[in-house]
């Protein structure tokens, strides 16, 4: 349980922390009186408390001297800024032969280790790979995934057994693009890594399988990573057949020795980009339903 503690002192009795808090845990009879701690049981670790106290008066034993810092406003980007940078990322497969800095890696985890998280558990790990065998060999292994999840397809009888299993429109859409996953697979085969395009490095997103949460906190986390890695000026795409191979078997998984009940939940190939863009090409209109 956290320790949770308000000096009284220091309390300006602004009420504050009990207006973020969402779980209830700071109490204030009225106004002008100093919060109490009445349910520190119930407590996440969200932080809300101690950065939005003015005069730093809360002592949170999840946050010690040294890990709540000022909001530098001077470097926050204008709406605009943020917007161009999203604009403008693009998913690059085009890569120099070149390493990665190690300096540069732990920017883009920075970045992706603050991408938030259900119930604050910030469940995503990283596993970075830079080591060319197992680059090329998780591609394998995912050629192999990709082989082996277009079987099926090839046949009107394999076809109906997979839409009594997975659903009518799940079933059209694989069947759809089960051609291109045995295309990819033995373009592989050939020596042409149409996968993962002989990228530099990998950036794996793992969690322990724990429901929903946990894919979807992983995903945040590539967002907040992709973004990161285009401010850096490095290229990057998301690794949607390694995922998609990794949800069908746990190969992947062993070759990186993840823990028991890990999963990848999502990933990047990351490198210096032999291409560069100086447009954004417009998308289609958002589609919005206004309740």
């Amino acid at each position: 349980m956290a320790e949770i503690t308000i000096d009284a002192a220091l309390c300006r009795r602004d009420g504050l922390c009990a207006m973020a808090c969402v779980r209830e845990i700071f109490h204030r009879e009225g106004r002008g009186e100093i919060p109490e701690i009445t349910r520190a049981d119930s407590c996440f670790g969200c932080g809300h408390c101690v950065a939005i106290c003015p005069s730093g008066a809360i002592s949170h034993s999840d946050f010690p001297e040294g890990t709540v810092r000022p909001i530098e406003s001077e470097m926050t980007p204008t709406f605009d800024q943020v917007l161009e940078l999203i604009r403008g990322r693009r998913s690059r497969r085009l890569f120099k032969d070149a390493p990665l800095d190690r300096e540069a890696i732990e920017s883009i985890l920075e970045a992706a280790r603050f991408a938030p998280s259900g119930h604050n558990s910030q469940s995503t790990e990283f596993v970075v790979v830079q080591d060319r065998d197992t680059v090329r060999e998780i591609g394998r292994l995912t050629a192999e995934g990709m082989r082996k999840l277009a079987k099926p397809f090839r046949s009107a009888v394999g076809r109906t057994i997979m839409g009594l299993v997975m659903g009518r429109r799940k079933t059209e859409i694989i069947a759809g693009f089960a051609p291109e996953l045995e295309y990819l697979a033995c373009q592989f085969d050939s020596g042409t890594d149409a996968l993962l395009h002989n990228a530099p490095a990998i950036i794996l997103f793992c969690a322990e399988d724990l429901g929903g949460f946990s894919e979807v906190n992983a995903n945040l986390a590539v967002q907040n990573a992709a973004l990161a890695a285009e401010a850096l000026g490095l290229g990057c795409f998301y690794t949607g057949f390694v995922v998609l191979a990794c949800d069908r078997d746990d190969r992947i998984a062993k070759l990186l020795s993840l823990p028991e009940n890990h999963k990848v939940f999502g990933g990047l190939a990351i490198g210096h980009p032999r291409l560069s863009f100086d447009k954004w090409p417009e998308r289609k209109p958002a589609r919005v339903t206004w309740v």
